[in-house]
């Protein structure tokens, strides 16, 4: 069992480290969301959350140790670590050990999913708490 889900998380570990230290992600960002003035570890959390769980409690409890868990940018992240899945590993393990090879329609519907909460996180917080 083990076997057949090995491939899977190698090649999903392996791709989010390359995007990762590449610095795609800060210039993609930048380019995109400049006018919002959300910090760098807001980003790389939104990026992350979709890929790893635990990576994504990291980068959360980086900006608590930040910024304070009182201040808009942790209770920003909070609410888009709630909102969130992971995507990407959900796919890769349960439908890799399944043996499930059509994730097109499932893939775009989580990543739907998962910009919607993380535009309504943006969008509440905003309103809520500034």
């Amino acid at each position: 069992m083990g076997y057949t889900i090995f491939p899977n998380l190698l090649a999903m570990i392996l791709s989010v480290n390359i995007l990762i230290n590449s610095g795609f992600l800060e210039w993609l960002f930048s380019l995109f969301l400049g006018n919002l003035k959300l910090p760098l570890e807001l980003l790389s959390l939104i990026a992350t959350k979709p890929i790893s769980g635990s990576a994504a409690l990291a980068l959360l409890n980086n900006i608590y140790q930040t910024y304070g868990v009182d201040s808009f940018v942790s209770l920003l992240a909070s609410t888009i670590e709630g909102c969130t899945d992971t995507t990407f590993y959900v796919i890769a393990l349960y439908y890799g050990s399944v043996g499930i090879k059509k994730t097109r329609y499932a893939l775009a519907t989580s990543l739907f999913g998962d910009f919607v909460g993380i535009f309504t996180s943006i969008v509440l917080c905003y309103i809520l708490f500034s």
